[in-house]
């Protein structure tokens, strides 16, 4: 007896079949049924950050939200800092003043706009629900230059949070999502 017949008289096709759509009943019937808030530190309350800009625009703005497209915050806050030492090495070290705030309780979103470069960005979202919290974070800094030999204008992104990578991208490609890191969750106390 070979050793496909042998996995054959196991695991026969209509079992194998019935099990993966069971499993796959399971995996998402919660997201098909769910009428409320999705439950804290799962993919749909997870909170991501979107860069976006227009080549030859002064302006880049900044939005945070749920990849869940009704995902309510408790809170978010975005903040700003300009007028420090660029380094596409790394994260700035000197300590960053943090001037301009975006500030927003039991919302969707949180945007703001700015016309300056280099710009750090300091990102908190709260997620509370039924119960339970999850905080998503990231802390960036962004800058936009124009590296040879394509002379084409690209963002350059460095990250001062464990979990999010530094990258670059072009500014004609914008938008471009970046995934804020979980740093805490647990139980409303």
């Amino acid at each position: 007896m070979s050793r496909s017949e042998t996995l054959a008289r196991w695991f026969p096709w209509p079992f194998v079949g019935v099990a993966l759509l069971l499993v796959l009943l399971i995996v998402v019937t919660p997201v098909l049924t769910t009428s409320g808030q999705p439950a804290a530190g799962t993919i749909f309350s997870q909170a991501e950050l979107v860069v976006d800009g227009l080549s030859g625009n002064n302006t880049t703005h900044f939005y945070v939200h749920g990849l869940g497209t009704t995902t309510r915050y408790a809170s978010i806050a975005l903040g700003f800092a300009f007028g420090f030492a660029w380094s596409s090495a790394g994260f700035p070290s000197a300590p960053l003043n943090w001037t301009h705030w975006e500030n927003g309780s039991e919302v969707l979103s949180v945007s703001a706009g700015v016309d300056r470069m280099p710009v750090a960005v300091n990102v908190t979202a709260l997620y509370e629900e039924g119960g339970a919290f999850a905080l998503y974070a990231g802390t960036l800094a962004f800058n936009i230059t124009t590296p040879a030999p394509s002379y084409s204008p690209t963002l350059v992104v460095v990250s001062g949070t464990s979990g999010i990578s530094g990258f670059t991208f072009p500014v004609a490609s914008l938008p471009v999502p970046i995934v804020l890191s979980e740093v805490g969750s647990g139980v409303i106390s």
